[in-house]
């Protein structure tokens, strides 16, 4: 079942300077409730020159899938992309790579890259947003991302946490202090942990957990299977021996349970 939420649009006024003016919204952010997956979304420009962003979070995780979508003189060609993000007042708040490919059937490029959730969240305001893409053409957008959609699109997260069977319930959903892993997530998994049987396969599975009071993770479960069942157990059996978080506190400074998950992309 796929269900969307249209929210108020937030309309801000045009900011000059000597860069182009941003691009305004063309309506409301909407919250797509896809199967497995929540999708924030909102058009900017005019008919004959669109650009739209999707934030897409793997729910409770600490980064944000995001999306930009337009023509190929605004995204840029090739499959690899520099990102350069430019938050209020012109402050660098993100450098770092994506992937850039055509959109099936349409004519339109999309580059896709991965946001801290902080970084997004910090994006709430009226301030214009700078994407600068290596081979594209440099983007302002007027984005008015609301409390009221983050609010939104954290149900949905919420919401798809429940269906997966979680008891939503017993853990702390909203945090005062929110978990925090130890070292890189990226190193949970190692290319040790690749079956040698099923070199040159490939496949993604997406697990959801519980962190505990202690820092680590417990019922962690596949969510979204591979369809084999090899691929379908190394993940959470690397992350019970590998993954160590600073565990969530409450408003009370009280360490509390919460909650992630995961995508992962198994590639040789």
């Amino acid at each position: 079942m796929v269900r969307t939420i249209m929210l108020a649009a937030v309309l801000v006024g045009q900011v000059g300077g000597a860069d182009a003016p941003p691009l305004k919204p063309k309506a409301a952010w909407s919250v797509n409730y896809a199967e497995d997956m929540c999708v924030l979304s909102r058009d900017y420009g005019t008919a004959a020159d669109t650009v739209s962003i999707a934030f897409r979070p793997t729910p409770f995780n600490d980064r944000v899938q995001t999306l930009l979508l337009g023509s190929r003189k605004q995204i840029g060609y090739g499959p690899r992309v520099v990102v350069h993000v430019d938050g209020r007042a012109g402050t660098g708040v993100f450098d770092g790579h994506g992937q850039r490919a055509p959109m099936p059937k349409a004519p339109n490029m999309a580059v896709t890259f991965d946001l801290p959730r902080d970084t997004v969240t910090d994006f709430a305001g009226t301030e214009p947003i700078g994407f600068t893409l290596s081979g594209g053409k440099p983007l302002r957008l007027d984005l008015g991302l609301s409390p009221a959609a983050l609010n939104v699109l954290r149900r949905c997260e919420t919401d798809l946490m429940k269906s997966w069977g979680f008891d939503v319930a017993a853990v702390d959903t909203t945090p005062a202090v929110p978990a925090r892993a130890q070292r890189d997530p990226a190193m949970w998994l190692l290319n040790s942990d690749f079956p040698r049987q099923l070199l040159g396969a490939s496949a993604v599975v997406t697990i959801a957990w519980i962190i505990t009071t202690e820092g680590r993770i417990r019922n962690c479960r596949v969510v979204r299977s591979s369809g084999n069942a090899t691929f379908d157990a190394i993940p959470c059996e690397a992350l019970g021996r590998r993954a160590r978080y600073t565990p969530a506190r409450d408003a009370n400074g009280k360490p509390v349970e919460t909650l992630s998950s995961r995508v992962v992309r198994f590639q040789s």
